[in-house]
């Protein structure tokens, strides 16, 4: 399966696809996670809306109705009692006052979406309470005006005792009907707040599930963008830091230069690497264009007095022999003028050559100018060095110099060695090499001098 996000290495280009694949990935996820936040609060809302504009107001009529039921029935029995015509005639206004407010709440429970059965039957057993009392008040207006009759014939009585029986019969049928309206009543009340408690449960759970979608949406975002960063960090910054923190700690030598991917920030490793081998390379060179004699090749003199006072101080903290021999070309300047600077320098090459030849891989062999060649021999004593300086000498007189134009021009040169005593430094030794060098010259040259 191929992967969504591709790793550094398989990105042959650009880091910035790798940035913008992430950056797409949260980005879609942020959709996702605010589409899904705004689902659960619409649901949220739609349930707290069916709970405040149906099941609300069905339970409210429900109770209202019952309530006005309850009250209708007691008007009726009431009007069964009643002495005076306007007694009578309040009653039944009350009574449609009654009629007229359940006529309403019914209506509010048909809005409510109530079972159109129960409206119906609701109806006929209000409208039968309500001809009920409309025939008590028909009779107690009757017997109002039978009663008021000064002279009472049988007809009159036996009408009075029918009206009573009337209205007795009335009143055992108004209590059936108001008895069976309250039960009917009660039920559809019960059912409504049982539908209100249900549908209030189901907003509530609404909406503490919107609250957690809204909770794991809010985390899943968080988690995009710890997601996102780690991958900056870890993919971008991290290695640019890492390509600082290599040029900081680089002060020649080898350096760790971090590579991974094959990116920008690879290729600016690439580039690093190769700036640092050049800088490497051109600092070597200049070293050796520091450190070496341009015409011989053999070391100058301020590196070899650099070296020669580290070796100076390590023979005098260990108590080591050190020697130090300084030759000088025999009628160099005869060379220059009868043969010309170019076969001059031939003849330098050429001595220097000798010098590398004679001498140790641990000995420093030095040009300290013109035609005057120095070598410090460590852990050598004088007699040591005379030897050596010795083998110089005779290596030089024996080896014609050849060159076009010249077929054979022999060299000579005089040498003096010292060995370091206690306490001198390079100046005091140096001086007394070329002391014994000057006087092999005053003793006819080609010749080596050991200073006492």
């Amino acid at each position: 399966m191929p992967r969504l996000i591709p790793r550094p290495e398989e990105m042959p280009s650009s880091i910035f696809r790798y940035l913008v694949a992430r950056a797409t990935v949260v980005l879609v996820l942020m959709a996702v996670v605010a589409g899904a936040s705004i689902l659960a609060l619409l649901q949220a809302r739609h349930d707290n809306g069916v709970l405040a504009e149906l099941h609300l107001p069905r339970f409210k009529s429900a109770v209202h109705l019952s309530m006005d039921a309850n009250a209708a029935a007691a008007l009726s029995v009431r009007m069964s009692t009643a002495t005076s015509q306007a007694e009578r005639r309040g009653l039944l206004d009350r009574l449609a006052e009654r009629h007229q407010a359940m006529e309403d709440h019914i209506g509010h429970m048909i809005d409510s979406g109530t079972d159109p059965n129960s409206i119906v039957a609701l109806r006929r057993l209000r409208d039968s309470l309500m001809d009920g009392a409309v025939a008590l008040s028909a009779i107690s207006q009757e017997e109002i005006t039978l009663r008021g009759v000064a002279a009472k014939d049988a007809d009159i009585v036996a009408r009075l005792d029918e009206l009573e029986q009337r209205r007795r019969n009335l009143l055992l049928r108004q209590q059936d009907l108001s008895s069976e309206l309250a039960g009917f009543v009660t039920a559809l009340a019960a059912d409504a707040g049982r539908r209100f408690d249900e549908q209030r449960e189901t907003a509530g759970r609404t909406a503490l599930q919107a609250v957690a979608v809204v909770s794991a949406c809010g985390l899943a975002a968080m988690a995009a963008v710890i997601w996102m960063y780690w991958g900056l960090r870890h993919q971008v910054v991290n290695r640019i830091l890492a390509l600082r923190t290599a040029m900081l700690n680089w002060r020649g030598g080898t350096v760790d230069v971090p590579r991974e991917g094959n990116d920008e920030i690879t290729q600016m490793s690439d580039t690093l690497v190769e700036l640092i081998a050049t800088v490497e390379r051109r600092n070597a060179e200049l070293e050796i264009m520091a450190s070496t004699d341009p015409l011989t090749g053999l070391t100058n003199r301020r590196r070899f007095a650099e070296r020669a006072e580290e070796e100076i101080r390590r023979a005098h903290r260990y108590d080591a022999p050190l020697s130090l021999i300084i030759g000088d070309i025999d009628h160099f300047k005869a060379v220059n003028d009868g043969w010309g600077h170019d076969i001059g320098d031939v003849a330098l090459r050429h001595i220097a050559a000798v010098w590398g030849r004679e001498l140790r891989d641990v000995d420093l062999a030095a040009r300290m100018g013109g035609e005057e060649f120095i070598a410090l021999l460590p852990e050598t004593n004088p007699q040591q060095a005379q030897w050596v300086a010795e083998r110089i000498r005779a290596a030089t007189a024996e080896t014609p110099l050849s060159a076009p134009g010249v077929s054979a021009l022999s060299l000579t040169i005089s040498l003096g060695v010292a060995g370091l005593l206690p306490g001198e430094n390079l100046t005091d030794v140096m001086r007394r090499a070329d002391q014994a060098m000057y006087r092999a010259k005053h003793a006819g040259r080609n010749v080596v001098c050991t200073a006492s």
